[in-house]
């Protein structure tokens, strides 16, 4: 299991590689030409598993370089970079196209450097090319350059990804988001490093309409042929398959457990995604179909905990809700509240439910929230809100759209996994809200309700404090 804190992601996914082998030792001050059986190499691959697709139908980032440095604090202009991969020209990805053929692994390679000098790398760098650099008719976000060189696609047309200012010394993985706290390099050998990119988590629009990134990545070694997880969802009791139902990929982390990777079924109810980190996850499934407030459907959750890699859970039932579907929220309830801050920042809102496997102990697992982009979702806090803003200063008001009723509870073992429902049958969750722009930490609150409630967030609101508005 892993230090990180935050989570990895999917939609039925595809990589793309940034393959390495070496031209030479590119680290600052260096000029030896080591040779192989003094160097290692490593085989990077970038994923995006995206569940935002209702959103976006193209995610456009433009690469230019990744780095890394064993020094886990070393700042950017700092000795020790290796340069792990730099196209001849920038190399323009759609994430939302890293879809895989839920057979084998994929992988896009972006080129090729080395070799690398033996250690553990507990920083990795990524670079974006501006929004400024001049366009041409390469550029997929428009030839004028309007759009600049990273963009998303709506249904309402093109419009620039803002970038963050670190991008200019390369958008940090540190450690913490490194599984093992970073990639171990070995004499003579070659790893296999995959770079998760959120996409979905990535993105905030903002009260203005406008698309900003806030990068959420993360790194891990892997094995390409071998790290996998696939199923099938289908409704309980038969073999009918749900599509467009939300899997979240989660590892506990000190009792709560952290979403590291997140995909939706396809129109046959499968999902397989790869290649993924480490070695066990907890599978969480939940859905909602058709037509909020006239046809949907809730289905509420099916948790498989412990799943090893290589797993093929097999058919995971879904249990429809038993309210009836032509009402507010189609069975779901909903849990509204706001969240204050003293700055307009990002904030996260993650629901929990304490579930217990079998053998182990109480772990606040992560629900999925329906008709959002990130799993966990984000919110921009703002001024000007309805209803305005408790502490007279930034806030956003949430509702949060979430299974009803306790889910099915299963843990692998001999290759072999049965559900049973969790009890009580009335569902508690806890809400915990947090920024990275904020000093104070976190906050949290609980609700309880029944099916197709909508019930306020206990206490309301939740208020973060030291926040200081991210670079623009």
């Amino acid at each position: 299991m892993h230090n990180s804190r935050v989570r990895f992601h999917n939609i039925v996914l595809l990589s793309f590689a940034l393959t390495l082998s070496v031209v030479g030792l590119t680290s600052c001050g260096g000029s030896s030409q080591p040779t192989a059986a003094t160097t290692g190499t490593a085989n990077v691959s970038m994923t995006d598993p995206a569940t935002c697709t209702y959103a976006f139908s193209k995610v456009y980032v433009t690469v230019t370089k990744v780095t890394a440095n064993i020094n886990g604090n070393a700042g950017p202009n700092d000795s020790g970079w290796q340069t792990l991969v730099e196209p001849n020209s920038p190399m323009q990805v759609d994430l939302l196209s890293l879809a895989n053929s839920n057979t084998i692994c994929l992988l896009k390679s972006l080129g090729s450097s080395g070799p690398l000098p033996p250690g553990k790398y507990q920083q990795i760098r990524l670079y974006l090319l501006a929004n400024s650099a001049p366009s041409n008719s390469s550029n997929r976000c428009g030839a004028s350059g309007s759009n600049g060189w990273n963009c998303v696609v709506t249904g309402s047309g093109t419009a620039e990804l803002q970038l963050p200012s670190e991008v200019q010394t390369g958008i940090k993985i540190p450690s913490t988001n490194i599984v093992s706290g970073g990639l171990t390099i070995t004499a003579g050998q070659s790893v296999d490093l995959n770079i998760d990119f959120q996409s979905c988590a990535s993105i905030v629009q903002e009260g203005n309409g406008m698309y900003r990134l806030k990068p959420v990545l993360f790194a891990g070694e892997v094995t390409q042929n071998m790290n996998s997880i696939s199923g099938t969802v289908v409704v309980s009791g038969t073999s009918t398959p749900v599509a467009n139902a939300t899997v979240l990929f989660e590892q506990p982390t000190g009792g709560v457990e952290v979403v590291k990777d997140s995909t939706t079924t396809d129109s046959n109810g499968k999902f397989f995604v790869c290649p993924l980190p480490g070695e066990y996850y907890d599978i969480v499934v939940a859905a909602q179909t058709g037509t909020l407030g006239v046809t949907s459907t809730t289905y509420n959750p099916t948790v498989a905990f412990s799943v090893p890699l290589g797993t093929n859970l097999g058919p995971i039932p879904l249990v429809p809700e038993s309210t009836s579907p032509n009402t507010t929220y189609g069975g779901a309830a909903g849990i509204e509240g706001q969240v204050d801050t003293d700055a307009a920042v990002p904030v996260t809102l993650t629901p929990t439910m304490s579930l217990t496997p079998a053998g182990g102990s109480a772990t606040s697992v992560v629900i999925p929230v329906f008709g959002v982009s990130g799993q966990p979702p984000s919110v921009t806090t703002a001024t000007n809100q309805s209803p305005a803003c408790s502490n007279n200063g930034d806030c956003s008001n949430f509702n949060l759209l979430l299974p009803a009723s306790n889910p099915n509870v299963g843990t692998f073992s001999n290759n072999a996994i049965t559900y049973a429902q969790a009890s009580p049958s009335v569902t508690s969750y806890s809400v915990t809200a947090a920024s990275s722009d904020c000093t104070s930490g976190t906050a949290a609150g609980t609700a309880s309700y029944t099916a197709d409630t909508a019930t306020t967030i206990s206490p309301n609101p939740l208020t973060l404090s030291g926040c200081t508005a991210p670079a623009q």
